[in-house]
């Protein structure tokens, strides 16, 4: 709420169909069997090859390689964060008029950190609703409503929606976490959907309002009715989150003084934000390289080897609390705070590292041009076609392995 309390200190002066999910991974491990077993075999048509008869380890052969105090929880310590990156969006509003000296280009530069930071706070509020922040859900549930309100992100179907994706992680049907396209849905597509994913724009927009509020891919954030929800309790907890979301909004529009001060000095930065947190979401599991599977091929472990973790540099990977560069381990155990998630990657490094020239290798990539692989990636990546019975990749990424033939 200091986020929204603090917003425009300057203008006074003139300017799916599921369980319920709870915290941690238990929804996770319970759909995980002990032994994961290696991709069926494939029709006699199909060429077989070493990744599809390669034996993935179990989820408890990462537990095992991970130093147990990684699962610990740190309640001093996550405080701490959510007050640092509180009062750095404060700072930040506190400073805008040395920002503003410098024209549109001082404004501009404002608005991208306000979105790195935003995204920062919102990584704790993450924490939050997978139960990591601390061992109180119940704490971890006001906290991140603290965390996520103010950024206009419904705390509770985020939760729902989010879980699903971690427990189906590259699942072809169930991971709605992302839009997963192919080639018989894009050809049905009207051409400005078409052309929506390639726009700079659209990621600005994607967050909200198509993905929260519009619903798409999975049910609005924001509407109880929505395809997201199934119990009367999630309804109920859908209006106290969006309540809590419009009651910020309220909050900085009385501040701001006019929908005008309202708009630059609240809303953009949250565009940001969101733009920020289409980035990071995107990237860790859209690349030329990564998988898709249909039911019958796909398991936790192997949806899992499919995300990406990335470093960007310029100090964001800290700022964002490493949720960039430690997004695999935070996958297979959602459970790990984000302070320890470096230090849980080494473990799952070594168990991976048998895979290293397989499909299921752990991967890792420095990229100092992240914005600009982002919009490529949207331009390249259109649909997905099936690589083989069962299991997917984007069209490019095989026409391009063809050519080289």
């Amino acid at each position: 709420m200091f986020f929204v309390l603090c917003m425009v200190a300057h203008s006074s002066d003139g300017l799916s169909a599921t369980a319920p999910v709870t915290g941690g991974d238990v929804l996770v491990d319970a759909r995980v069997s002990i032994e994961e077993k290696p991709p069926r075999s494939l029709d006699s048509t199909q060429q077989s090859t070493e990744e599809e008869r390669v034996q993935l380890p179990t989820v408890d052969a990462f537990r095992r390689a991970i130093p147990p105090h990684c699962f610990e929880r740190d309640l001093t310590r996550s405080l701490r964060y959510l007050v640092q990156d509180f009062a750095a969006l404060a700072f930040l509003y506190f400073a805008l008029p040395v920002f503003e000296y410098f024209g549109l280009v001082g404004y501009l530069a404002w608005n991208v950190l306000m979105g790195v930071f935003g995204f920062a706070l919102f990584v704790v509020g993450h924490d939050c609703l997978h139960g990591s922040f601390s061992d109180n859900q119940v704490l971890n549930d006001i906290i991140g409503h603290i965390a996520f309100s103010p950024l206009f992100s419904p705390y509770f179907p985020w939760q729902k929606s989010h879980k699903l994706h971690h427990a189906f992680t590259n699942h072809i049907d169930k991971d709605h976490g992302h839009v997963w396209i192919q080639d018989k849905d894009y050809e049905k597509m009207p051409t400005w959907k078409k052309l929506f994913n390639p726009m700079p724009f659209s990621g600005w927009l994607k967050w909200f309002p198509v993905y929260t509020l519009f619903g798409f891919c999975d049910g609005s954030h924001f509407w109880p009715y929505s395809s997201l929800f199934v119990r009367d309790s999630e309804r109920v907890q859908c209006v106290i989150s969006a309540t809590c979301c419009v009651a910020c909004a309220y909050v900085a529009l009385a501040i701001a003084g006019s929908y005008s001060n309202w708009f630059w000095y609240y809303w953009v930065p949250l565009s940001f934000f969101g733009c920020m947190l289409v980035i990071v979401t995107y990237l860790q599991h859209a690349d030329e390289v990564a998988e898709v599977y249909e039911a019958d091929e796909w398991s936790f472990v192997r949806g899992q080897t499919q995300t990406i973790d990335r470093f960007y540099g310029f100090g964001l990977d800290e700022t964002m609390h490493h949720i960039t560069d430690g997004h695999v381990a935070h996958h297979f155990f959602n459970k790990i705070p984000h302070y320890h998630l470096i230090e849980a990657t080494e473990g799952v490094k070594k168990v991976l590292e048998p895979l290293f020239e397989t499909q299921y290798g752990y991967k890792y990539q420095v990229n100092y041009d992240f914005f600009v692989r982002f919009l490529w990636f949207n331009i390249k990546l259109d649909y997905l076609v099936h690589k083989t019975k069962g299991i997917l990749q984007f069209r490019t990424t095989l026409e391009e392995k063809a050519k080289a033939k």
